[in-house]
């Protein structure tokens, strides 16, 4: 009787459509008799500690060769709930599954199928295809994500994207308590184990080490390690941030101690086999706010066009493969840039000092010089160590300054004769199909405190797009170099979007009245964009469209880069950020002019392909604690904004009308909000379903399209949400007739136009 259970209960589970069933299921679908339920159970346990059987999660068995039909990935839960697989590059299941993994294509999952799973999990995840249901009309390309006819369950987190959970503190009757965490990075709900060991009162925001992390429907249990404070006092909101995203503050001991050993001053050997630019004018130009400078400019006009050297520091001298420092920066991966401090990929002696470009000081650079024609093509690069020593240290103001000047000098002269060349290069650029995706960037002001006082608008003016342009020429020579010369490396790449995310797009843009073509092809995109161009609806347009392309990451191979069309793109031009530049230089050593005695390359390819993955992974990371960082600070001053005596109005969008009010945006601080119907400015307001639209007793009118003054009357800094009063104003402004629909996050990822 056993041994003929035993066989149909292989052969159940053998069969092609066999999902996963707990010991009950499995029961019920072979008919076991009651009498045989004991024997049963026991079956399937002498079966599990056999080996032959594997429990996975919820108590639900598969034979044990099934497992290696998992696909291993990570899960990603986005801001607006949404939860989305990636599999692992290469992965064999996936690719048996049919899906182009060199695509890094996505997978939605369901709420009930994460199981345990938070944000940045790896996780072994089972695929399957869904039953036909008619025929499907999908328009899909080689980058489409295969969601619309697979469905996924994870069976198994492998490895925990954070070993600490944060949260809210809740005190509970007759027990420890509870904290409340966010659902994303952290569990919803975490049951407390015992008494927190220190004091801690409700409200305050905690980390919690986790203990068990809630299976067979039991909740999550950790303990409480730490108490930061209650939200809104000074700092506690970027330590929670911090926590979040588990980013690192301190450096190692080791790298501190390999740190010491770095000489304060280049030898004269080392200078000697360098090229020699300090007596030509060198110029830094960054933002007034900027402690690192690790990139200069120097050009010089030909008869037939322009010499540009762009001059990049050094770190591959300081920073050796193998060491203390070369492990930790590439475990951080990239510097992250909160409101109210750095956290730098270096320690503060490399990044603010020895690798500085600081004005009268001989520093050590990797310079690549290139040759434009008066159209400007680049005729040909060069690359060389060299050193300089820095003319100036412009800020983007005084650059700006100027450029719109007639001052006389060589510093002046060098920045008008650099954008002589930039506005070639970047109409040129647009010329051959690149996006344009620049808009102002909004950034909170803060005292000593942390607490915010203000908020500023940065212009994308001619002195950002000068050193934009520069720094784009230098990385596409690079990568040219590097990909002519077969060197191992890592590239920046931006695939080709997915079709139903640009047609989704066109239809958003066509609400807004704009023509839209078969924005698939690049011309008729750029077209559309042109139109968009200096619109009332230009930047959100502009940010629906970068939601709808695929995110820029590091590849090893030359993929390419949409965004900017060019074929050849790489990261050369920030390695005291960015790790991936530090290995560009390495790359580039043994086909410099002088390069470096044993210059070997950057590594194999194989050890380079898991460094990209890596640095791709925390370049995310840092990118959505920098964004919930600045949205944080944004909705504190919101929230100040509520009680004073003249707050600032802002120009907000109608995207839903709703009976229980105005749904908006507002495009410049990317905020959505509420206005409710007591907040309505003038007369006796009433909904009117039929026509989706708010109407009052003179005959206004508020619907979706329409533009309307607001000012905040209540701020949710904890759901990051804000209720707007709409201020009078004769006739809002109507730029469109329908709502705007919900956006995918996702887009070019990483800290402003220098990280493209």
């Amino acid at each position: 009787m056993n041994n003929s259970l035993k066989d149909r209960l292989i052969r159940h589970m053998e069969d092609g459509h066999y999902e996963p069933q707990s010991k009950s299921e499995l029961a019920r679908a072979l008919n076991v008799d009651s009498r045989q339920k004991l024997d049963f159970r026991a079956l399937v346990d002498q079966m599990e500690e056999e080996g032959k059987l594997v429990r996975l999660q919820k108590g639900r068995y598969a034979l044990k060769r099934e497992r290696r039909n998992l696909v291993h990935g990570m899960i990603r839960i986005l801001r607006s709930g949404k939860i989305l697989f990636l599999p692992r590059k290469g992965d064999p299941a996936a690719a048996a599954l049919g899906w182009d993994t060199e695509a890094v294509p996505e997978l939605e999952l369901k709420p009930n199928h994460l199981g345990t799973a938070l944000d940045g999990d790896r996780v072994a995840v089972r695929v399957e295809r869904k039953a036909a249901r008619g025929r499907r009309n999908i328009r899909r390309n080689r980058f489409s994500s295969p969601d619309a006819d697979m469905k996924a369950r994870v069976e198994e987190v492998t490895e925990r994207a954070r070993s600490r959970w944060l949260g809210v503190f809740r005190t509970g009757k007759n027990k420890p308590g509870r904290v409340l965490g966010d659902g994303v990075s952290s569990p919803s709900s975490i049951e407390l184990a015992e008494k927190p060991a220190m004091e801690v009162l409700p409200g305050q925001l905690v980390s919690v080490e986790p203990i068990t992390c809630g299976e067979e429907k039991k909740a999550p249990r950790g303990k409480i390690v730490e108490v930061l404070g209650y939200p809104d006092e000074p700092h506690v909101d970027m330590e929670a941030v911090i926590r979040k995203y588990g980013l690192s503050v301190e450096f190692p001991a080791s790298v501190l101690r390999e740190l010491e050993t770095l000489p304060q001053t280049p030898s004269p050997g080392e200078l000697a086999r360098r090229e020699d630019w300090t007596d030509r004018t060198v110029i830094t130009i960054d933002p007034a706010s900027a402690r690192d400078f690790d990139d200069a400019i120097s050009i010089t006009a030909t008869p037939s066009g322009w010499t540009l050297a762009v001059h990049i520091a050094d770190v591959s001298h300081f920073v050796k493969p193998g060491g203390s420092l070369d492990g930790e920066a590439l475990r951080r991966g990239n510097s992250t840039y909160l409101p109210d401090r750095v956290l730098p990929m270096l320690p503060h002696r490399l990044s603010d000092d020895l690798c500085s470009l600081r004005p009268d000081v001989v520093r050590l650079t990797k310079v690549c010089e290139m040759k434009f024609d008066k159209k400007g093509k680049m005729l040909r690069a060069r690359f060389a160590d060299a050193f300089i020593r820095s003319k100036a240290r412009l800020t983007y103001q005084e650059a700006f300054a100027m450029l719109k000047g007639n001052d006389k000098g060589e510093v002046p002269s060098t920045v008008r004769e650099a954008w002589n060349l930039a506005s070639i290069l970047r109409r040129n650029r647009y010329a051959k199909g690149a996006l344009d995706l620049d808009f102002p960037e909004v950034r909170a002001v803060m005292d000593k405190d942390g607490r915010v006082t203000g908020i500023i608008t940065e212009e994308y003016d001619e002195s950002h797009q000068l050193i934009e342009e520069c720094m784009l020429a230098a990385n596409e020579a690079v990568a040219l170099a590097l990909k002519n010369g077969n060197r191992p490396t890592i590239y920046r790449v931006h695939e080709e979007p997915d079709s139903a995310k640009l047609f989704e797009f066109g239809q958003l843009c066509r609400l807004y009245g704009h023509p839209v073509h078969d924005i698939d092809q690049r011309q008729y995109l750029n077209e559309l964009m042109k139109s968009i161009k200096g619109s009332p609806d230009e930047q959100l347009l502009k940010l629906a469209l970068l939601k709808s392309l695929m995110r820029a990451r590091y590849d090893t191979e030359p993929l390419g880069h949409y965004g900017l069309a060019t074929p050849n793109y790489c990261h050369f031009t920030s390695p005291i950020r960015r790790y991936a530049d530090l290995v560009v230089h390495r790359s580039l050593n043994p086909l410099l002019a002088n390069p470096p005695k044993g210059a070997k390359g950057a590594g194999s390819t194989g050890r380079l392909e898991e460094d990209a993955e890596h640095i791709s992974e925390t370049e995310r990371i840092s990118a959505s604690a920098e964004k919930d960082a600045n949205r944080m600070k944004l909705f504190e001053w919101l929230e100040g904004q509520c009680y004073a005596d003249h707050p600032e109005v802002h120009e907000a969008l109608v995207t839903e009308t709703r009976h229980f009010g105005v749904l908006l945006e507002i495009p410049r601080l990317q905020i959505k909000g509420l206005v409710k119907p007591d907040k309505l400015p003038g007369g006796r307001w009433v909904y009117e379903a039929f026509a989706s639209r708010w109407k009052n007793d003179h005959g206004s009118v508020l619907c979706a399209g329409l533009r309307v003054p607001v000012i905040p009357v209540k701020v949710d800094r904890e759901q990051q949400w804000a209720d707007f009063a709409i201020v009078s104003r004769e006739k809002p402004r109507q730029t469109g007739k329908t709502a705007f629909p919900t956006k995918q996050e996702k887009g070019i990822s990483g800290r402003g136009r220098r990280n493209r």
